[in-house]
């Protein structure tokens, strides 16, 4: 009985600190700068920080758009049983905090590396999910995702939007934020559905946090068409492929886990298979990631 009391308790809690929560800048708090530097080239993005536990100890993991770290992918030719076979490996992603002042002035940045540990690509879920390398590295608060089999979320709704607008930099926007409302269901984009959504992005937004009102995680922003035209990833699809891929336990902190079975994990796998094209489209003409390709 004291136990049940004590988890009704602790719901009660988490239920009045998300109803007190500051959504801006708690969303402020969960979201970093993705940047994917490989050879000449230089992409950001966003991302969005969740913490759980990882055989008994705290593990930080990134949300990210498949298309952030697409330019860090390669494919390895490999002879296994005598058989050739194709290897997938990425180089490892940064994740950027920025760090400010109680007066809101910049002060300087983190730094820290990832790895990619699932992966799907533009033309299919665009999807990435990154562990944090770095076991210093720790976060105040972690992201909070919209429930698995909660009721769709109703056409008109406010929504918030975290990202870094025009990448880093000086005159980038780490962690920026904006807001609209959910204008539309079901877009219908390589054979999956998007939302779409007023709330302005610009590049460097790919990969960051769509919350509603209490801060929960209903959508990932990946590409526009326009300033208040934007599409994202709806959180039912991101459930789904969680399943599908064996990473639910990243959004489910109740499923278990251990470091094990993480290193087993295919980068790609049947989830990233699914759909046609090749990422790009006319009708949404581009993604919202902000590129930068270096001079030899």
């Amino acid at each position: 009985m004291k136990e049940l009391l004590l988890t009704i308790g602790l719901l009660g809690v988490i239920a009045l600190n998300a109803a007190e929560r500051y959504v801006p800048e708690y969303l402020n708090k969960i979201s970093v700068t993705v940047r994917a530097e490989a050879g000449y080239s230089r992409a950001e993005g966003s991302g969005t920080l969740y913490t759980r536990k990882v055989d008994g100890k705290a593990a930080v993991f990134c949300f990210t758009a498949g298309h952030v770290v697409e330019n860090l992918r390669a494919v390895e030719e490999r002879i296994v049983a005598g058989k050739p076979t194709k290897h997938i490996t990425f180089e490892n992603p940064k994740l950027i905090r920025e760090l400010r002042n109680k007066d809101g002035r910049r002060t300087g940045e983190i730094a820290v590396d990832a790895k990619v540990i699932r992966y799907s690509p533009a033309n299919k879920h665009d999807l990435a999910l990154l562990l944090v390398l770095s076991e210093g590295f720790k976060t105040d608060e972690t992201v909070e995702f919209y429930p698995k089999d909660a009721a769709l979320i109703r056409v008109g709704t406010h929504v918030n939007h975290t990202g870094s607008f025009l990448g880093s930099g000086s005159s980038g926007g780490h962690n920026s934020f904006s807001e609209g409302v959910l204008s539309a269901h079901g877009r219908i984009l390589f054979k999956q559905p998007f939302c779409q959504t007023t709330a302005p992005a610009y590049p460097g937004s790919s990969g960051g946090i769509m919350a509603n009102d209490k801060g929960q995680y209903i959508g990932m922003l990946v590409r526009g068409a326009g300033s208040d035209y934007n599409l994202s990833v709806p959180v039912a699809r991101m459930w789904k492929w969680a399943e599908d891929s064996k990473v639910e336990w990243a959004m489910n902190p109740n499923l278990p886990i251990s470091m094990k079975e993480i290193e087993k994990l295919p980068i790609e796998g049947p989830a990233a298979a699914e759909g046609e094209g090749d990422g790009t489209s006319k009708m949404y003409p581009f993604l919202i990631k902000r590129t930068k390709v270096a001079k030899e």
